[in-house]
């Protein structure tokens, strides 16, 4: 694969597909008690919000859990800091632009910042303890039961320092990968000044 990407825009996509590809994948789902991924139109979402409030709130967090094992791939890996996050604000711009249409981008950069200082904190054989807690307060009742359980069930993992994707395998496709070009972002200036700042002190830069 290493030698298929040959360009940092290339390696930004590839990086950035790879971090949503388990929210794409109907055996996460499955942990949560669905047959396979749920597929619904804006529209119902807008028009009936408290039928889809699960599944949107599921589809979130598994997109931070993907993106923050990016991100630490990113982090793992021995390019200079200055390429670290050249790369860490392109995949984080792809995400902004998929997902624009799903959650407010400055509600999602929140989220995973907070998310990632609780990552920080935790003692990773309970990885799953800061996302239910995070479900607290938004889900109902029976939904934060079903959340919980399919939360601790996905979870359950080997590699526990990462959440959906190992961290490793990213550092070795960043570090073998040619980082050609310049980066092209569609992110406002405004944004690119507000958001480069706190990935490189909230993720790159916390050890």
């Amino acid at each position: 694969m290493e030698n298929k990407i040959t360009d940092i825009n290339n390696l930004v996509v590839f990086l950035s597909a790879t971090a949503m590809k388990p929210m794409l994948n109907d055996e996460i789902w499955q942990y949560y008690g669905y047959r396979k991924r749920p597929k619904y139109g804006g529209v119902w979402d807008k028009i009936f919000p408290k039928m889809f409030t699960l599944d949107n709130f599921i589809s979130r967090e598994v997109l931070i859990m993907g993106l923050i094992d990016v991100l630490n791939g990113i982090k793992k890996s021995v390019e200079i800091p200055e390429t670290k996050l050249l790369i860490s604000v392109g995949v984080v711009d792809q995400f902004l632009t998929t997902t624009r249409h799903l959650f407010a981008p400055n509600d999602f950069m929140e989220d995973l910042f907070s998310t990632y200082a609780s990552y920080l904190k935790s003692d990773k054989s309970n990885l799953h303890e800061p996302i239910i807690l995070k479900a607290k307060g938004i889900l109902d009742k029976k939904d934060f039961a079903r959340f919980m359980v399919g939360t601790i069930k996905l979870l359950a993992i080997e590699h526990a320092s990462d959440f959906l994707l190992k961290s490793d395998y990213i550092k070795n496709t960043i570090e073998k990968s040619p980082k050609e070009n310049k980066l092209k972002i569609s992110m406002s200036g405004e944004d690119y000044k507000k958001y480069a700042p706190m990935i490189s002190d909230k993720i790159l830069n916390v050890r």
